[in-house]
């Protein structure tokens, strides 16, 4: 993200500090639940592993998945998850990620996040096999930025429910 983003308290409790929730969501937060739209309109929600990486969260995927055929007929996403303090939904569009050095950058933040480290060429991830949740290579990488972010508290804290709007 290159600008911080306005917050608006959805409750009379303060907003939180952006920079709070980024560092607790990016510390704490083991499977996100990616949601994109069926070709019938349903919700398609599955478990995922996701990194942030230069302001998008960013995941990979088969390309025989269906979320993969989903995206590339939708692209609007959302990705629910719940770190420490809070729950969150990151609402946007998810792009593929062809450029071998964004493609690196994510791999360096799967390894350091779950100790995966995928392998990146032509224009995706090109292994290892065993991918956490990602079934067998190759995978392809997306990256959302953010629309809107919604959080809500999990615990006791200072804040309370908040939009933030890009």
């Amino acid at each position: 993200m290159t600008a911080v983003p306005t917050p608006h308290p959805l409750t009379d409790q303060p907003a939180w500090n952006w920079v709070e929730a980024l560092t607790e969501f990016t510390a704490t937060t083991p499977t996100y639940w990616l949601t994109v739209s069926g070709t019938d309109g349903r919700p398609h929600t599955r478990p995922i592993l996701a990194v942030w990486s230069h302001g998008a969260l960013c995941f990979a995927c088969s390309p025989e998945s269906a979320k993969h055929r989903l995206l590339n007929a939708d692209p609007r996403v959302s990705l629910g998850f719940t770190s420490h303090n809070a729950d969150a939904v990151v609402e946007g569009t998810a792009e593929r990620l062809v450029d071998h050095d964004a493609l690196t950058r994510v791999s360096a933040a799967y390894a350091e996040r779950y100790g995966w480290a995928p392998v990146p060429g032509s224009g995706q991830f090109t292994g290892p096999e065993g991918a956490p949740t990602a079934g067998s290579p190759p995978y392809r990488v997306f990256a959302v930025y953010p629309t809107a972010v919604y959080t809500f508290p999990a615990s006791e804290t200072a804040a309370g429910a908040t939009r933030f709007a890009f």
